[in-house]
């Protein structure tokens, strides 16, 4: 059974099992307030930052996440991968009661060049009627022991920031995260990221404000259920690295 478990998951997302730990134990897309609190993790990315890596088309991501920082909020959140190209999810705050609505994402890998460039993204958060949507570009180095991002995001009420992150993975079901998003109102964050088995993944991390005035320190924990609806189909088409598709990767 764990043979055919590390095969499903291989078919999620195109890479080897045994090389890195899966990017995105945060399919959670919460960035409800980006001003003034830490987005709760990101649609397939480290801590916070989402990454330029996608699911593998039908690849499904089940998240819940739990923010402490003064008060505590949980986050339920859906991804769905499409064609090994993009994705698209919903989330919904279930405590403390103030979303009133599911807010979607997507995001699109608009440059994937296997063992050369970075992978490059584009992706959008917080989209609802009446919310303002949260844009982000991003850009994500090949799969290796060391992970770099780069991008920038508009944090809700903010200006376009900077935001970065590293990973570092240990062995083969350990990874250690941090990123930031620039801004007086945004957060840091360092944490570990665990295959608890081939298809859950547990994110504990630990969140400090670049500011005072951002709010007080806290933690996040964030627990993803990966899956592919069609565990037959095909794997997506390999290319010279053997990595295939540019699913998901070291990261989260």
């Amino acid at each position: 059974m764990t043979d055919n478990l590390h095969q499903s998951l291989d078919e999620l997302s195109g890479i080897e099992h045994a090389k890195l730990v899966r990017a995105g134990v945060g399919a959670v897309a919460a960035c409800l307030t980006l001003s003034g609190s830490i987005c709760s993790a990101a649609p397939n990315g480290l801590n916070q930052i989402p990454i330029a890596k996608v699911y593998g088309d039908q690849g499904v991501a089940l998240s819940v996440a739990e923010v402490q920082e003064g008060q505590s909020s949980t986050t339920y959140t859906t991804q769905y991968g499409l064609f090994n190209i993009a994705e698209i999810g919903l989330d919904y705050q279930g405590s403390p009661a103030q979303q009133r609505t599911a807010l979607g994402n997507a995001k699109l890998l608009v440059l994937h060049k296997p063992g050369s460039l970075p992978d490059v993204a584009i992706g959008i958060q917080n989209v609802a009627t009446g919310e303002e949507a949260v844009p982000y570009a991003v850009a994500t180095t090949q799969p290796g022991r060391f992970g770099i991002s780069v991008g920038t995001i508009r944090p809700v009420g903010n200006p376009y920031q900077i935001m970065g992150g590293l990973s570092y993975t240990i062995t083969d079901q350990i990874q250690i995260v941090g990123d930031s998003i620039a801004g007086s109102s945004n957060y840091s964050t360092l944490g570990v990221i665990a295959n608890i088995t081939p298809a859950l993944q547990a994110d504990l991390a630990y969140s400090d404000p670049n500011t005072k005035s951002a709010g007080p320190k806290g933690y996040l924990f964030n627990l993803t259920y990966i899956f592919h609806i069609n565990t037959k189909s095909k794997k997506p088409t390999e290319s010279s690295d053997s990595k295939g598709s540019a699913t998901v990767s070291s990261g989260k």
